[in-house]
């Protein structure tokens, strides 16, 4: 999660909205000294007078779905402290300002239970219907790729669950859009899930000629970072999904 900053990275602006209807959303909260429109991508970026008064408007949105001209926008703290004056071009290559997508890209941050494809499905689910999952580990963590059947269900899912964690104190979600137009599962497993299609084998079979040596891929479970404990009788508190749920709406 991005740290405090005087600038406000605002999603889903519609064309309809304008630089005046984002100012009478921000502006109770203090000065805006700065508006940047990325019409192409359908975003915004807006510099307040300090950072007192960014926080204090992001702490409201975040209990509050901010909406105008009857179009939700999200907003986020900006990875920028400032604004320049060609900040409309520098900005399109930074600060998670990618085309929204229905496939996040999800990295699980100080993970300390194991994390499975039933696990994810559980926490995404409730923003809409998932079709797919696929889990794996590189170098920035434990990773998942979540397909939606829709794009606006994606949207719903990053702007309410952006940040928080799966556990009490661990397994924090950052979350952003995938530039990915499909995903390819091929089998229903440990870490990978067709959830519209429920027949898939669940590993790969040997071909003739390889009888006898074993595919690593398909007998190899997929290794969970932190300690491996169980979550059957731990101390960790789930969050009530469907109190979420509501709460974001």
């Amino acid at each position: 999660m991005a740290e405090p900053s005087k600038v406000i990275h605002i999603r889903n602006v519609g064309h309809e909205i304008t630089e005046a209807d984002l100012l009478q959303l921000l502006q109770p909260f203090g000065s805006v000294s700065k508006l940047v429109m990325l019409r192409g991508k359908n975003q915004a970026l807006l510099q307040m007078q300090d950072i007192h008064s960014s926080v204090s408007a992001l702490q409201y949105y975040s209990g509050v779905q901010p909406s105008v001209r009857g179009r939700h926008v999200y907003m986020q703290f900006s990875s920028h402290q400032e604004l320049t004056t060609d900040q409309s071009s520098h900005s399109r290559n930074s600060d998670q300002e990618s085309e929204p997508n229905r496939i996040l890209l999800v990295t699980v941050h100080h993970v300390l239970y194991p994390i499975s494809v039933e696990i994810l499905h559980q926490v995404f689910k409730a923003y809409g219907y998932v079709e797919k999952i696929v889990k794996f580990q590189k170098s920035a963590g434990f990773q998942a790729l979540i397909q939606y059947q829709s794009r606006h269900e994606a949207v719903e899912a990053l702007a309410a669950l952006h940040g928080r964690n799966i556990y009490d104190g661990c397994c924090q979600l950052d979350i952003q859009y995938s530039n990915l137009c499909e995903l390819q599962v091929h089998f229903n497993n440990e870490r990978t899930r067709d959830f519209t299609n429920p027949s898939l084998p669940t590993e790969q079979r040997p071909r003739p000629s390889q009888q006898g040596f074993p595919d690593p891929g398909g007998l190899h479970p997929f290794q969970q970072p932190g300690d491996g404990k169980s979550c059957n009788g731990c101390s960790c508190i789930w969050w009530n999904f469907t109190a979420w749920s509501d709460r974001y709406q």
